[in-house]
């Protein structure tokens, strides 16, 4: 069978939150799929939450095979469009907005696989919320099945005591 990416929003968008949780991918709050954000693009598939008075917004961003910096930097024109959209609108709650890139395999050949411990160290934890997750899927027999990543460094290492 060809997986296709339109076969993993499908699924995602279906699936119960809590369904998704057990099967290794956090989402929350309500989604949306196919979201058109002006002239940044269409969004796969957002969700949204609310957390006492913050709104908690995720793009997320689908691959059917390798997860890396062009996606990062697709979704991040997504949340940027979703941010000056609610920003015009002068709306009178907080939000904050994260990515999760979602693909077959993950870009650990390149520094793209540093950026998300990275960013956590210069936002603080607080700030880090749901910022950038990136998860691959393995779909198979017993269905389809979701792996983090994240804490990755240089194997090469040569630090000196």
């Amino acid at each position: 069978m060809n997986f296709l990416e339109k076969d993993l929003e499908e699924i995602i968008f279906n699936a119960d939150n809590s369904s998704l949780h057990e099967k290794g991918l956090p989402i929350f709050g309500k989604k949306i799929r196919q979201l058109k954000i002006g002239g940044y693009g269409v969004a796969d598939i957002v969700s949204y939450e609310k957390i006492g008075s913050v709104i908690y917004i995720v793009v997320y961003e689908l691959k059917k095979d390798k997860i890396g910096i062009s996606a990062f930097l697709q979704a991040l024109g997504y949340a940027r469009g979703i941010q000056r959209y609610l920003e015009n609108r002068d709306v009178s709650f907080d939000f904050k907005i994260g990515i999760t890139l979602i693909g077959k395999t993950f870009d650990k050949n390149s520094t793209y696989c540093y950026l998300r411990d990275v960013i956590r160290d210069f936002i603080g934890e607080d700030m880090y919320r749901d910022f950038l997750n990136n998860f691959t899927y393995e779909y198979g027999f017993d269905g389809i099945q979701f792996t983090n990543h994240g804490e990755y460094y240089n194997s090469r290492e040569l630090w000196t005591n």
